[in-house]
C-alpha cells in the first residue's frame, strides 16, 4: 500500500508540474486547482471553487466556494511540497495554516477588510463576500489541502459553533485522496452510526417479506435528525441523482416552509417523504421491532427538496423540529447493482422533474459510446512524428487510474505514451468544452457542477429522440473543442495582461465569444482541421487572444453596482453585456471558416454510419440472444403481459425462425427496441 501512496503522490505531482508548465501557472496555484477538481468531482464540494490565493503575516487563503442558498463557506489553504523528500505532514504544519486560514476569515468577518484590497482581484470578491453575507453564513468548513502524508501523531482539530456560525476543519492529504481515487465508489464512504447520533432509537418496519431479492424498510426519521444529517454531508446525499441534486438547488418551497415553521406536527402527515438506498444496513431485533444501528453510503434518490428544505428552515428560521417527522422508504442496493438500480428506484419515484432520471449516470450509454471511441480512436499524430495517442475519457472517476494498477512499470510507461495524462478528461470537463459553444458561457461560469448538469439535461433529451447524432465526427468535435478550450486556457495565463483570477470565466466568455462571432456571419468553425493537427491554427490563436484581452477587460470592468465579480459572471446579463463587445478579428480567421451547409454534409455522412453502427451492433445482440434460445420466451412474456403490437410479433417471430430467417439491420433496432420495453417491466432473461 506504501509503494501505491508513494506512486500517486508521484503521479500526482508530475501532473501538478505539467499543468503549471502547460499554463504558464504557478505551482501551487496548478496544485490548489487540481485538488478543487478532484474534490468537486467526488462530490466533497458542491460548489465550484473560485483561487484567491493571498497571503500576508499571520494571514493566508488560496481558494473558497460559497453556497449562498445554504450559507456555507469552505475556505481552503495548500500545505504544497516540490521535493518529494518532504514527505510528513506534522502537527506544526497543520496548526499553522489552519490559524492562517482563520486569521483571513475573522478579518474579512469583522471588519472592512475588502476595502484594503486591490478590486478586480479574486481575493476582494472572497473578503466582500464574507462580509457581505455576515447573517447569511451558518457554516464555515477550514480546508487543508497537502500532496504529503499526515503524520500519525497529527491531532484531530475539533469543530465549534458560536451562536451564529459552525467552525469544522478538514485535513486532505494525499494518503486520503488516494484512497477515494482507489476506493471502488470513488468518493469517500458515507458511514451513519444511528447509536452515536440519535438520542431516541429509530425503528424500522420489513417490506421486503417472502423475497430474498432486495431488502426493503419503512421508517419514520425526525426532523432533527435528517437536517443533521444533511448538516453534515450535504449534497453528497443527493449526488447519485441530477433530478434530487435540482431539487435541492431550486428555491425552497414556500408551502414545505410554512408546514416546518408553522405547522410541524402535520409535516408527516403533508409530506409524500422520502426515498432512500443505501448499501447496506445493520438492524437489531428489540421487544419494540427492529432498531436501525447503521447505514454505508445513503442516498437520498427522491425527496432532496425536502429536506434541503427542513435544514434551511432550521439554519436560517430557527424553525423548532422537535415535533417533524418524515417518513422515509430505504431500499438496500449492492454496490454492483447501484448504478444500475437506483436511476430506476428514483425514475419511477418522482415523475414531476421533466430531467431525465439516468442522465447523471457514469453507465448511460451516451457516456458508454463516448468512452469506446476514446479506446478506440487514434488521434492524428503530431509535429511529424509517428506515434499516434489517444485522449482517455473518464466516465467514472478513477478509471485512469485503474487502468494502470496491476501493470509493471514498463507497461505503465507505454500506457501513458498511448494515453498522455494531459489528454484525460472527464464528464464535468466535457460538459465545458461544449456549452461554451451553445450560446451559455454564464452557466459554465456557475461551475462545473452546474454545467454538467445542464448537459446531462440536454444529452439526455436528445438521446432518448435519437442517439445517431453522438458519433465517431461528434467525439472528434468534441475532442477538437476540448483543444481549443485548453488552448485558450494557455493564452490567458501567458498574457502580459493577465494578473491571475478570473480565468475559467474568461475562457468560457472568450469561446463563447467567439462562437457568437462566427455564428454572425453564418458560418461554421472547422473543427476537423483542428482534430487532425491536434492544434489550434494561428488565425485562431489570434482571434482568441484579441477576444480574450478585451473580455478580461469587460469582466473585471463591470457595470456600476456590482462589486463580486465571479457573481456577476454566472448572471446572463453578463453574456449579453460581453455580446455587445466589438472586437475586430483579423480576415484571416475568417477565411478558415466553413460554410454550415459543408459543416451540415459532414454531420449528416457522420449520423448514416453510426446508424449503420447501430444497426449492425443490434444484429449482433439478436444474434446473441437467439444462440441462448431465449426468443420465443421473450415473445411469450410480452404476449401475456399484452406488450406487443402485432407487428412486434412478426418481428419476435423472425427472431424466434433464427437461422431459418434472419431479421435485417433495421428489425433487428426495432427487436433490440422492444425487448428493452419489456426489461423495463420486469422481463429477465
Amino acid at each position: 500500500m506504501n509503494q501505491r501512496i508513494d506512486i500517486f503522490r508521484e503521479d500526482f505531482l508530475q501532473s501538478i508540474f505539467g499543468a503549471a508548465e502547460a499554463q504558464e501557472d504557478f505551482l501551487e496555484s496548478a496544485f490548489v486547482e487540481q485538488y478543487a477538481k478532484e474534490l468537486e468531482e467526488s462530490g466533497e464540494i458542491d460548489d465550484e471553487v473560485q483561487l484567491s490565493h493571498w497571503s500576508q503575516r499571520g494571514i493566508k487563503v488560496d481558494a473558497y466556494s460559497y453556497n449562498e442558498d445554504e450559507g456555507i463557506l469552505n475556505l481552503f489553504i495548500s500545505v504544497f511540497a516540490t521535493n518529494l523528500e518532504e514527505k510528513s505532514l506534522t502537527q506544526t504544519a497543520v496548526d499553522q495554516a489552519f490559524n492562517r486560514l482563520k486569521g483571513f476569515f475573522t478579518q474579512a468577518y469583522s471588519k472592512y477588510y475588502y476595502s484594503q484590497l486591490e478590486e478586480a482581484t479574486s481575493v476582494y470578491d472572497l473578503a466582500y463576500t464574507i462580509h457581505k453575507n455576515k447573517k447569511n453564513i451558518s457554516k464555515v468548513k477550514f480546508y487543508l489541502l497537502s500532496n504529503k502524508i499526515l503524520n500519525d501523531k497529527v491531532n484531530a482539530i475539533q469543530s465549534y459553533e458560536n451562536d451564529e456560525i459552525e467552525f469544522s476543519f478538514h485535513i486532505w492529504d494525499i494518503s486520503r485522496l488516494f484512497r477515494m481515487d482507489s476506493s471502488n465508489q470513488k468518493k469517500e464512504e458515507i458511514l451513519i452510526n444511528f447509536e452515536e447520533i440519535s438520542s431516541e432509537p429509530i425503528y424500522c418496519l420489513p417490506a421486503h417479506l417472502n423475497t430474498d431479492e432486495y431488502q426493503s424498510y419503512l421508517l419514520v426519521v425526525p426532523g432533527t435528525l435528517l437536517a443533521g444529517l444533511y448538516g453534515k454531508y450535504g449534497a453528497r446525499l443527493l449526488e447519485q441523482n441530477v433530478r434530487t441534486f435540482l431539487q435541492a438547488r431550486g428555491k425552497v418551497n414556500k408551502g414545505l416552509r410554512n408546514t416546518i415553521i408553522n405547522q410541524p406536527e402535520k409535516f408527516f402527515a403533508y409530506n409524500n417523504g422520502l426515498t432512500t438506498t443505501a448499501e447496506a444496513i445493520e438492524i437489531e431485533p428489540t421487544e419494540n421491532g427492529l432498531r436501525l444501528k447503521s447505514l454505508k453510503n445513503l442516498q437520498i434518490v427522491n425527496g432532496g427538496q425536502t429536506t434541503a428544505s427542513i435544514y434551511n428552515a432550521m439554519k436560517k428560521d430557527k424553525a423548532q423540529l422537535d415535533h417533524l417527522f418524515v417518513q422515509m422508504k430505504l431500499t438496500i442496493v449492492k454496490p454492483e447493482e447501484a448504478e444500475e438500480l437506483v436511476p430506476k428506484i428514483s425514475e419511477y419515484a418522482n415523475t414531476q422533474n421533466n430531467v431525465n432520471a439516468a442522465d447523471f449516470f457514469s453507465n448511460h450509454p451516451f457516456h458508454v459510446r463516448i468512452e469506446d471511441f476514446s479506446r478506440r480512436i487514434y488521434a492524428p499524430a503530431t509535429d511529424g512524428g509517428h506515434k499516434q495517442t489517444k485522449w482517455f475519457y473518464e466516465r467514472a472517476r478513477g478509471q485512469y487510474l485503474d487502468a494502470q494498477v496491476n501493470k509493471t512499470e514498463a507497461e505503465r510507461k507505454r500506457f501513458q505514451l498511448e494515453y498522455p495524462k494531459r489528454q484525460l478528461f472527464t464528464k464535468t470537463d466535457l460538459s465545458k468544452f461544449e456549452n461554451v459553444w451553445q450560446d451559455i458561457p454564464h452557466i459554465v461560469a456557475q461551475g462545473a457542477q452546474n454545467s454538467f448538469v445542464k448537459y446531462a439535461s440536454d444529452i439526455g433529451k436528445r438521446w432518448e429522440k435519437s442517439d445517431i447524432a453522438y458519433n465517431e465526427h461528434y467525439f472528434k468535435t468534441a475532442i477538437a473543442k476540448a483543444i481549443i478550450f485548453k488552448t485558450t486556457e494557455t493564452l490567458i495565463s501567458e498574457a502580459y495582461w493577465y494578473d491571475g483570477g478570473y480565468r475559467a470565466q474568461t475562457v468560457a466568455y472568450t469561446i463563447g465569444y467567439l462562437d457568437y462571432a462566427i455564428k454572425q456571419q453564418n458560418k461554421f468553425f472547422d473543427f476537423l482541421t483542428v482534430w487532425n493537427k491536434q492544434s489550434v491554427s494561428n488565425a485562431t490563436v489570434e482571434a482568441l487572444k484579441l477576444i480574450s484581452k478585451a473580455v478580461y477587460d469587460e469582466l473585471t470592468n463591470p457595470p456600476s453596482g456590482i462589486a463580486n465579480i465571479s457573481q456577476w459572471a454566472k448572471k446572463e446579463g453578463c453574456w449579453h453585456s460581453m455580446k455587445k463587445l466589438s472586437v475586430d478579428l483579423p480576415n484571416s480567421f475568417f477565411i478558415e471558416l466553413i460554410d454550415t451547409e459543408e459543416a451540415k454534409e459532414d454531420v449528416k455522412e457522420a449520423k448514416k454510419v453510426q446508424r449503420i453502427d447501430n444497426g449492425i451492433e443490434a444484429q449482433k445482440l439478436v444474434f446473441k440472444i437467439a444462440e441462448q434460445g431465449k426468443w420465443c420466451e421473450i415473445k411469450k412474456f410480452g404476449i401475456d403481459n399484452e406488450m406487443l403490437t402485432e407487428q412486434e410479433v412478426e418481428l419476435m417471430e423472425i427472431a424466434c425462425s433464427i437461422p431459418n430467417k434472419i431479421p435485417s439491420e433495421k428489425q433487428s433496432l426495432k427487436i433490440i427496441h422492444t425487448f428493452h420495453n419489456l426489461e423495463d417491466i420486469g422481463l429477465s432473461v
